[in-house]
């Protein structure tokens, strides 16, 4: 097995611990054990304002789309493309990381995905006509597609010891940094005289601010190393004969589909209910909300029982009856209904933390991540499309809730396969 370090690319520390994996249960080495003690909060920092900036530039956008269409004419097939442009981006994007990160190291490639969020955004807030529009939301979505695929693998790089820990604090962030932007990209917006031109770019700004502890990081960590002495990085294309990285692409991508499904149509559920329009949006706001602190324990949770199975089934449990109760009497009990949903979208953050705690290396964390991902986001991207089509079809939300509830099956045969104590290094060797 490879060095402990290897997979970022970068020149070692004479003091990093080299040889094989730990085997499980031993205590992790730690990279870069020779440097100053500032070293470990400064990369902590930068993962977590990394973490922070991964859905702004993505949920900003979704709040100003009323307005953007106004000032542009875009039609509403035109818009239907930009909004989908995230999860096709995080799909088809996400996957090329690995191979970056191989080249120039992971640390500078996390860099230039910063840039490209801080210049994508600038771009398509700046430079008037649609076609930027659409060049800055493909720039920005492939830095944060790079950040979501890299991010990890550098946790367990440098925090071997503290996975869940680290895990559960940057998706705090990540899940808050999405809804704070949709919260607020209207009230800044209007409160500094601005249009929607001016929500969708004051977001670089926290972009700018990450870039500060990354370049410290890069700067620090030095040079990339020779390719001929690096550590083996696996190959994505690898993992398609590992059962264990299928069932994590089936597991994550199953459920972002039911988050974009819950995001993209609860409103439009709940109207029909007989809720206002302001009504149904706090519902939407609601399950958001759930999702912060359901974000900060479940990888607590997953690093202290002895398997994520129970947590895995209580979670679509919990979809399962929001699912119920939408079908039965969406507008009797809205917030419970919303409350579950959001209890189930914990699947989300257990899908982070088990990619981590799958693999023994971060070569073999950077692969899963890249594959999980960039196959679960394509998985995700036909559901709200689905979902729309039975609806039109049928003329309500009866069939497409049970649809989705059938899709929960094949979530639950994935979450078993994923809550099987087993190492994707392991299978790909075997």
């Amino acid at each position: 097995m490879s060095e402990l370090h290897g997979d970022t690319g970068e020149r070692p520390d004479p003091g990093a611990v080299r040889g094989p994996a730990p085997a499980p249960g031993a205590a992790p080495a730690l990279p870069y054990s020779d440097r100053p003690a500032w070293f470990r909060p400064v990369v902590l920092a930068a993962l977590l304002l990394l973490a922070i900036n991964l859905r702004p530039a993505v949920n900003a956008l979704g709040a100003v789309i009323p307005a953007l269409r106004g000032d542009t004419g875009l039609t509403g097939a035109s818009a239907g493309v930009l909004l989908a442009l995230p999860t096709l981006s995080f799909a088809l994007l996400g996957v090329g990381a690995p191979a970056v990160a191989a080249r120039i190291g992971s640390h500078r490639t996390v860099l230039l995905a910063v840039l490209a969020m801080i210049a994508g955004q600038l771009l398509r807030a700046v430079v008037p006509g649609v076609p930027m529009l659409f060049i800055g939301s493909v720039l920005t979505l492939a830095g944060i597609a790079a950040g979501n695929v890299l991010l990890p693998g550098l946790v367990r790089l440098h925090f071997p010891d503290r996975i869940t820990v680290v895990t559960a604090c940057y998706t705090v962030l990540l899940t808050a940094g999405g809804s704070i932007a949709a919260a607020l990209t209207i009230p800044l917006q209007t409160s500094l005289g601005g249009d929607w031109r001016l929500g969708i770019g004051l977001w670089s700004a926290l972009a700018a601010v990450a870039l500060i502890p990354w370049i410290t990081t890069v700067v620090s960590v030095g040079r990339p190393l020779p390719r001929a002495s690096q550590a083996r990085a696996i190959p994505v294309t690898s993992l398609r004969r590992s059962r264990l990285a299928w069932a994590m692409a089936g597991y994550f991508g199953l459920q972002s589909m039911q988050a974009y499904v819950a995001f993209g149509w609860l409103p439009e559920i709940y109207v029909d209910a007989g809720l206002s329009d302001q009504a149904a949006a706090f519902q939407v706001s609601l399950l958001t909300a759930i999702g912060i602190p359901i974000a900060a324990i479940v990888p607590w949770l997953l690093g202290r029982i002895h398997t994520p199975r129970v947590l895995i089934v209580a979670m679509i449990g919990c979809y399962s009856l929001g699912y119920l109760g939408l079908i039965l009497s969406p507008g009797s009990a809205p917030s419970l209904w919303s409350i579950l949903l959001g209890l189930g979208g914990g699947s989300f953050p257990t899908a982070l933390t088990l990619i981590a705690l799958r693999t023994r290396t971060p070569q073999g964390t950077l692969a899963l991540s890249a594959f999980a991902q960039s196959a679960g986001y394509l998985i995700a991207s036909v559901g709200p499309v689905l979902f729309g089509i039975i609806h039109d079809w049928t003329g309500g939300w009866t069939w497409s809730l049970i649809a989705i509830c059938g899709v929960l099956v094949v979530h639950l045969f994935c979450g078993l396969g994923v809550s099987r104590r087993r190492f994707l290094e392991d299978e790909l060797t075997a």
